[in-house]
């Protein structure tokens, strides 16, 4: 039989990184919905594609009534449209920083990857094959101030303009990092502390959140300028520092340093990581905006709307996923 040709073997090794087979697909999307669009995106690579099928499924989406976006909000979405990542932006009151990293302290995380290391405390992780320690879903449902954070008004409006229909908040999460001499070190980057693209929605962004400080050495978070409108290096996979460097060079690549209470958005279908700390442990608080749901928050919402760690006034169509109607 023929070899087949380079670009249609690529295509079928980026099918295989999340669809077993047509059968399956069909299989797994009938039982959730959510894998319909989520299993097709590694093959989905170009940018353009992306935003003419992200328009198709935000022209159904609800907008909000009389839309007029503050001049903050148009500032940071024509900075997304460009950069990809927002410059540091002002910081949050340090009382909420503070209640939340005291809370965090206290709370257990744990490895997914590693299971079998069990819950730990975020000051002690039990092996040097733990580089972070991720908190559940429903600890960071009940962490002060986290809710009102994601639904801050100038965010809301700018994942509106960006997407072209009300956000729906999406895969939240909180996770610690270990590193330097004071964890006993780490033999080197796993998972996102390596660079990668993020397949979990047609266009969306993140936000972070530092709770600790974050210099050069404390596991900045790494973005490289424009890389969202690029094809480039779009395998699905961790990607090398060399990789990455030989593809876009090194002049757009920015590190996020900053003290506690800094944040800033990111539109992660970007080149990215948060690099391994070289000394101490950070710790980030997270949140999707997206066009469609992932497959990374629960199926049915774990929070009553009046729920008494929840902000007032909420909307029901950005918090579905957490918050019931």
């Amino acid at each position: 039989m023929p070899a087949l040709p380079r670009p249609f073997d690529d295509f079928l090794d980026k099918l295989r990184t999340r669809i077993a087979s047509p059968r399956a697909y069909l299989r797994k999307a009938r039982a959730d919905r959510r894998y319909a669009i989520y299993d097709i995106l590694p093959i989905v690579t170009d940018p353009a594609t992306r935003d003419r099928l992200a328009g198709l499924i935000a022209g159904r989406r609800p907008r909000t009534p009389g839309f007029h976006p503050s001049l903050v909000a148009r500032d940071w979405c024509r900075t997304l449209e460009r950069d990809g990542v927002t410059p540091l932006l002002p910081p949050i009151d340090p009382a909420i920083v503070a209640d939340l990293r005291a809370y965090f302290e206290q709370t257990p995380c744990h490895d997914p990857f590693r299971p079998h290391l069990g819950w730990f405390r975020p000051d002690s992780p039990p092996s040097l094959e733990s580089n972070m320690g991720y908190h559940g879903i429903d600890q960071i449902l009940r962490a002060p101030h986290a809710m009102g954070l994601f639904n801050d008004p100038r965010v809301l409006e700018t994942a509106e303009l960006y997407l072209g229909c009300k956000p729906i908040l999406d895969n939240i999460g909180c996770w610690w990092s270990y590193g330097g001499e004071s964890f006993g070190g780490r033999q080197g980057p796993r998972g996102t502390q390596r660079h990668h693209r993020d397949l979990d929605s047609l266009r969306g962004f993140k936000i972070f959140f530092y709770l600790t400080d974050v210099d050069a050495d404390g596991g900045p978070h790494m973005y490289v300028k424009g890389s969202h409108r690029s094809r480039a290096l779009s395998t699905g996979r961790a990607l090398t520092d060399e990789a990455v460097e030989a593809a876009f060079g090194t002049s757009g690549t920015v590190a996020m340093t900053g003290p506690a209470g800094s944040w800033f958005l990111g539109d992660t279908y970007g080149v990215h990581k948060g690099a391994l700390p070289r000394r101490g442990r950070r710790l980030l608080l997270s949140a999707q905006y997206n066009v469609n749901r992932t497959p990374h928050g629960p199926r049915t919402p774990p929070l009553d709307r009046d729920a008494p760690q929840l902000p007032p006034g909420l909307d029901p169509f950005v918090n579905q996923i957490y918050v019931a109607p």
